[in-house]
């Protein structure tokens, strides 16, 4: 009796089995495709898949095939014109008949004149016994040391530091400006910790305006 029983039971997944294997093949690609078309996040294919009727499906594999045209062309004139390098170049011009000439600067590399200076700073040495000489062919380390307390006692009595200095004379051996010489009124002064007094042509200080200036074609002043 039991093995009776037995021999009636069918398996379900030999059924399953046996119901595959009759399934042509194309309609298991239909499937596959139609199973990724609702699953699949590119817009137009779910609705493709999910219409009942023709006209909805013509709709959406018209629009699909639309957009993916226009997306198409879009990546496609992306491509060619990143290959093309393209540049703009934007170019101005602009005439100006005239434009102020540079100022220049010289001054002499050793900022002070030894054959003035020497003189009344050995004086002052013996003055306060910091020396005993009177020889002006040397100047030692110590002397050294002195200068900067010579030349504060020089100004703090409104002696002219200038005096000390090389002036524009005896730097300047020759200056023309279009054609016509220099005068001292074309230079101003001014002192530097380093090179001691230097001159600068053409400069533009706040008692110059534009008519004071230098120009690329002026006749000199």
């Amino acid at each position: 009796m039991t093995n009776t029983a037995d021999n009636r039971v069918v398996p379900l997944f030999s059924i399953a089995k046996e119901a595959w294997e009759l399934e042509s093949p194309k309609h298991r690609r239909r499937s596959i495709i139609q199973e990724f078309a609702l699953n699949t996040s590119t817009h137009g294919l779910p609705g493709i898949a999910r219409s009942q009727s023709k006209h909805n499906c013509i709709f959406w594999t018209v629009s699909f095939f639309i957009f993916t045209g226009v997306m198409t062309y879009f990546v496609t004139q992306s491509i060619k014109n990143y290959f093309e390098y393209p540049t703009q170049t934007s170019v101005s011009i602009f005439v100006e008949r005239s434009q102020v000439f540079p100022a220049v600067t010289f001054c002499n590399y050793s900022p002070a004149r030894y054959d003035h200076l020497i003189e009344p700073f050995l004086n002052y040495t013996n003055s306060i016994n910091a020396t005993n000489t009177n020889d002006t062919t040397t100047f030692t380390v110590e002397q050294v040391v002195l200068l900067r307390d010579f030349l504060q006692v020089q100004s703090n009595t409104g002696a002219p530091i200038s005096q000390y200095l090389f002036s524009l004379d005896t730097m300047l051996i020759e200056c023309v400006y279009n054609d016509k010489n220099c005068t001292t009124n074309d230079f101003i002064s001014f002192l530097s910790s380093t090179y001691g007094q230097c001159f600068t042509f053409n400069a533009k200080t706040k008692t110059t305006n534009g008519s004071d200036l230098r120009y690329t074609n002026d006749d000199g002043g």
